[in-house]
């Protein structure tokens, strides 16, 4: 039913939880994992306060560790291709996932991005009003 299977993770607890299952629904299916970190865009500093550049290397080195989490966590049984992009996170994940052929995204029901909505993340809520994929959307307490 799944050959590839897609979390999407910003780092946060729920995005933690959300790779648990994505991992075991990857045992279960025998399916490739692939784990996504998306560096946001849109938002903007103020250059004189903040170099943008050592922004993005900052959040490229908090991709690369919770990336390499949900790597260690498959070993040695789940294959995970692992990547971090750049753009607006339910754009870069729709893209992202019909490029690469993905049968299920997973993700957390909130993440830690400063654009919120109070039932679910931005960007969950824009995956799911997207209708391309079918996503599993692992709520706070993980069940």
């Amino acid at each position: 039913m799944y050959d590839r299977i897609l979390v999407a993770t910003d780092g946060s607890d729920n995005a933690h939880r959300a790779a648990g299952h994505a991992l075991d629904l990857a045992r279960q299916y025998g399916a490739e994992l692939h784990a996504v970190y998306v560096i946001e865009t849109r938002t903007g500093y103020d250059n004189a306060i903040v170099d943008p550049e050592t922004v993005r290397q900052n959040l490229r080195e908090d991709g690369e560790e919770a990336l390499t989490a949900v790597e260690t966590e498959g070993k040695p049984d789940v294959t995970v291709v692992s990547s971090v992009r750049e753009g607006v996170p339910h754009e870069e994940v729709l893209s992202y996932s019909e490029n690469q052929g993905i049968d299920l995204v997973v993700m957390g029901a909130k993440g830690k991005s400063a654009f919120k909505t109070i039932l679910l993340g931005s960007t969950t809520e824009a995956l799911l009003w997207a209708d391309q994929v079918p996503v599993l959307v692992v709520n706070s307490a993980g069940k």
